[in-house]
């Protein structure tokens, strides 16, 4: 990681030099990453099925990477080769399994012109893309294990609770650990938003743990109507981040944008959201400066707190998040205890996704391709590239999973196709197999249309926050604008 080192007295001019650094450490080295790790879990898939069809001497037509109109392609061996323009996945266009022209385009050549497959030989075909992925993700396991994991520093601590809050009256305190949530054990505070987020009650059983002794409480849940989960009010140690601001705040008219990491207040360092609360609290309507870290830069903004009217001390309008850490740890997790992982948080998903009405996670809670490659970005950016192997594991599995799932047009559905067909002694009704890959293609397309614009939904939310603040100098240090 970059590290830019803070300068004493008048702020320096933007380095040109650090600035482009900057933007390839944090912007065009995760993006060149997750394209190529996408590309590759893709890649490996539609290998699976080509190197088996070629060795089943089967017919086939085209590979390519993505759907839609041709980006570029190439011919070899009567193969064309090309990658498309929908992200969507892949394709190995093999005639002789099933009718996918909706999907892979025309063949050049007639299904029924040509030799049959066996049921073996496309059964083999259909789980050889699964196969691969799974082979991908126990290479990409095992090296985690060698290298270690970039893991988050997040024990299940309560950092900050909001003033006045139902968790403050009940007495709930800073400090107090989490160690369990509706049966479930916890020591992390990811694993505190997991438990949250599947909980089928509008109320979780949290039970608390401070100096030895365990107390439980009944906590209402809140849900998250961005990302669309539910949370409660208890939040984890870190240096606080501001995460949003409310409505012509003091915070967003001096200057500062979502993401800013705070460093100090008018000198005296802050660590935790408690500290920075407490130091702005003392300043209503006093010109404060604060000092904020922005893309390794440090910058000074000068900000007036409001007399917030209930709690009747000083406030900059700033919704607080918590910097998230992040160590590495060797040697990592084995493979064995990765999948266990991963398969967790898919039965997790899938529990969630079953009693949507009580955790209130839909389908619009899924992600798409545009939603995946986000995440992925966001773990680069955040733990390095241990945390995007960690993310082509899970993904590799995912698919996998996914496309053994018995329905037309994944490879699970190719595999019913040929077990039905081995079962009649003869290829089932070529009508019957195109309308139903067909409309299940429209479905399934429809449905990755659906979560990608909630996706969109959500990163468009976020760049619009994170770039709603006034213009500032070409100084790096922020003057003094739009005071209340």
């Amino acid at each position: 990681m970059l590290y830019w080192t803070p300068t004493c007295g008048r702020e320096r001019k933007p380095n040109v030099q650090f600035d482009l650094l900057n933007i390839i450490a944090t912007k065009i080295y995760p993006a060149v990453l997750v394209v190529f790790f996408f590309g590759l879990t893709i890649f490996i898939h539609e290998l699976g099925h080509f190197l088996v069809a070629r060795r089943r001497k089967m017919v086939v037509e085209r590979f390519f990477i993505g759907f839609g109109p041709r980006i570029f392609s190439w011919k070899r061996d009567g193969v064309e080769y090309g990658v498309a323009w929908i992200p969507f996945g892949g394709y190995v266009a093999l005639p002789q399994m099933a009718p996918m022209e909706a999907i892979e385009g025309k063949t050049e050549n007639q299904a029924e012109k040509l030799p049959a497959a066996s049921p073996a030989s496309k059964i083999m075909v259909a789980f050889a893309g699964p196969i691969m992925n799974i082979f991908l993700a126990v290479i990409l396991a095992t090296i985690l294990w060698q290298v270690g994991l970039a893991v988050p520093v997040n024990p299940s601590v309560v950092g900050w609770i909001d003033p006045g809050s139902r968790e403050e009256q009940l007495g709930i305190q800073v400090g107090d650990r989490i160690v369990q949530i509706n049966d479930r054990p916890i020591k992390t505070w990811m694993e505190v938003q997991r438990a949250v987020a599947i909980s089928r009650e509008p109320q979780t059983t949290v039970v608390l743990e401070r100096n030895g002794v365990r107390q439980q409480y009944e906590l209402e849940t809140e849900m998250n109507e961005t990302f669309g989960v539910k949370t409660i009010g208890l939040y984890p140690r870190g240096r606080p981040v501001a995460g949003g601001f409310l409505e012509n705040s003091p915070a967003e008219a001096a200057g500062m944008k979502v993401g800013d990491k705070f460093l100090s207040v008018e000198g005296v360092p802050v660590t935790t959201a408690q500290e920075l609360r407490e130091l702005i609290g003392k300043r209503p309507d006093m010109e404060t400066e604060v000092r904020v870290m922005r893309d390794g830069k440090t910058l000074t903004l000068r900000v007036t707190p409001r007399v917030d009217p209930q709690e009747k001390v000083g406030r900059m309008g700033v919704k607080l998040d918590d910097e998230l850490e992040y160590e590495v740890v060797q040697p990592g997790p084995t493979p064995k205890q990765q999948f266990k992982d991963v398969l967790g948080l898919m039965g997790d998903t899938v529990y969630a996704l079953i009693h949507h009405k009580q955790t209130g996670i839909g389908a619009k809670s899924l992600s798409g391709p545009v939603g995946i490659a986000g995440g992925w970005w966001h773990e680069i950016v955040n733990g390095g590239w241990r945390r995007g192997l960690w993310f082509a594991v899970l993904l590799n599995i995912n698919l996998a999973i996914i496309n053994l799932l018995p329905l037309p047009v994944l490879d699970g559905g190719h595999i019913v196709f040929a077990i039905f067909e081995a079962i009649f002694r003869r290829p089932l009704n070529a009508k019957f197999v195109h309308a139903t890959s067909v409309a299940f293609a429209v479905l399934l397309i429809s449905f990755m249309l659906y979560v990608t614009f909630f996706d969109i939904q959500r990163l468009a939310g976020r760049w619009t926050r994170s770039n709603r603040s006034p213009a500032t100098n070409d100084d790096a240090s922020v003057s003094e604008t739009n005071q209340p």
